[in-house]
């Protein structure tokens, strides 16, 4: 790769990874991220990572982003999660007029987002701004947002179709509690109801591919495009996981004895295999995440606008990565045996948490045929890959 990785905010995720490790069970517990790790996350600066410097943020590469992201799974994949979304809805405030992103970033580049895409609220056009009404669904860290943003359909008969993006203040929010899931427990990815919330003008913008960037989003990262942070983001997240299983299990092997048997489960020939495919697997799939991203970025820094076939390549390298991580996860967790069945052992972990991240709408199998209808010139069926 081209892109120097920025180490010293490695040595900064491994600086707090011990407090975002000791809350992990808490986190599942209580099903939202426990203030201490947030307060980790944020006293590190590592929440400002997609916001721009000259607002106070550290406005990272996304190859370096990504890699962090990785890194924090191996303490807590809720932690880890809450340096994706939450992020990447202060990214998308690069589309907001001056005044809107001065409003929820000005005064701490730190802050806070959650949001939901579909299904999408309703907004009425009103004097100064939009009144937003409606239920999201998955809105993850919502409990600990300052904003908590929308995909809004616009009731305009002379405009019909147009969809905004807004900034909803959270107190305006109601959280309902449905986030009682298998895995990803501490994301607080719970759903949302708004019943007439009045968001001004610049809190919102078009949800169109067409862009006009904010004065202090001048920099190569918000060029980089929604679906290219996207595409660093959450597959790190699952890339992680992976990872973490492989670890586990390596240790598991080296000082378990299968029943029936006299050796060491390491020395098995069958368990070798395991092994072997599974990182090879893994690598594979790592390798085409990173490699895109460093691709398309050094493009992107060279000047040059991010192209239809770049998006196709971030889509499909995020889709991979997806299937394979859970084929390495789901191999791991039967080569555990009946000790990846206990609740509390970090291979049940992975397991549990990969099966939800997996059905994330951005890679599941179906984005192999939004690659396809792109790969032959077609329309995209993913209106989110444009953006």
């Amino acid at each position: 790769m081209k892109t120097d990785l920025d180490t010293s905010l490695l040595e900064r995720v491994r600086g707090i990874g011990p407090v975002l490790k000791a809350n992990s069970a808490e986190g599942e517990r209580i099903r939202r991220l426990p203030q201490a790790s947030l307060d980790a996350l944020s006293g590190s600066g590592l929440l400002t990572m997609l916001t721009p410097k000259s607002m106070g943020g550290l406005e990272v590469d996304p190859v370096s982003y990504a890699s962090l992201i990785e890194e924090a799974v191996k303490y807590d994949t809720a932690a880890a999660w809450t340096l994706t979304n939450p992020l990447i809805w202060a990214f998308f405030c690069s589309r907001l007029p001056d005044k809107g992103a001065a409003e929820l970033l000005g005064d701490d580049p730190r802050a806070m987002f959650a949001a939901s895409i579909t299904p999408p609220l309703k907004a009425e056009l009103v004097d100064g701004g939009y009144r937003i009404s409606g239920d999201g669904r998955f809105v993850s860290n919502c409990h600990h947002a300052r904003f908590i943003a929308s995909a809004c359909l616009v009731d305009d008969s002379e405009n019909p179709g147009q969809v905004i993006w807004a900034y909803i203040a959270r107190e305006d929010v109601q959280i309902l509690a449905t986030w009682d899931v298998l895995g990803m427990r501490g994301t607080g990815s719970d759903d949302i109801r708004v019943d007439g919330a009045f968001v001004p003008t610049h809190r919102a913008f078009p949800f169109v591919p067409e862009i006009e960037y904010g004065s202090k989003f001048q920099g190569p990262l918000y060029r980089f495009s929604f679906l290219g942070i996207v595409a660093a983001a959450l597959p790190s997240v699952m890339l992680g996981i992976a990872r973490v299983a492989i670890d586990e299990a390596v240790a598991l092997a080296r000082g378990k004895t299968a029943t029936g048997s006299s050796s060491a489960l390491w020395m098995s020939p069958a368990a070798q295999s395991q092994i072997g495919q599974a990182e090879a697997t893994l690598r594979a799939a790592r390798a085409l995440v990173f490699q895109t991203l460093d691709d398309v970025w050094q493009w992107v820094v060279s000047g040059q606008e991010i192209t239809k076939s770049q998006r196709a390549d971030l889509l499909l390298a995020a889709t991979k990565a997806s299937e394979s991580t859970v084929q390495v996860v789901e191999r791991m967790h039967t080569l555990a045996g009946t000790t990846g069945i206990y609740s509390g052992n970090a291979i049940e972990r992975c397991f549990r948490d990969i099966q939800v991240v997996r059905q994330h709408r951005f890679y599941t199998e179906s984005r192999y045929e939004t690659f396809g209808r792109m790969y032959f010139g077609l329309e995209t069926d993913y209106g989110l890959v444009m953006l």
